[in-house]
C-alpha cells in the first residue's frame, strides 16, 4: 500500500504549497528493466513486481527471437556457398 511518505519521496520535486520554484528539482529519468521513463517515479510497488516478470518474459523471448534469426542466418550463408559452389566461384 502506498503512503503518503512513500508518495513525498517518489514525487520529489512537486511541491506547490510555497508557490516558490527556486527549492524545486525536476523529476530524473529512472532507469529500470531497461526502461527510461518519468513514468515509473509513479509505480507502486505492485506495478513493479509486474514490470518484473513481463521484463523476465520479455528477455526469453528477445533470445529466443535471436536464436531463430541466427539460424536463419547459418541456413541463408550455407545456401549462399552451395550457389557459389555451383557457379564455379569458390
Amino acid at each position: 500500500m502506498q503512503t503518503a511518505t512513500d508518495t513525498a519521496a517518489r514525487v520529489a520535486g512537486t511541491d506547490t504549497q510555497n508557490g516558490s520554484k527556486k527549492g524545486r528539482k525536476p523529476l530524473a529519468k529512472v532507469e529500470l528493466f531497461g526502461i527510461r521513463a518519468l513514468w515509473l517515479h509513479f509505480a507502486d510497488e505492485m506495478d513493479l513486481r509486474r514490470l518484473a516478470k513481463l521484463h523476465v518474459r520479455i528477455r526469453v523471448k528477445e533470445r529466443a527471437l535471436h536464436d531463430l534469426k541466427e539460424e536463419r542466418r547459418q541456413i541463408m550463408r550455407k545456401c549462399t556457398r552451395r550457389m557459389q559452389r555451383a557457379q564455379g566461384k569458390n
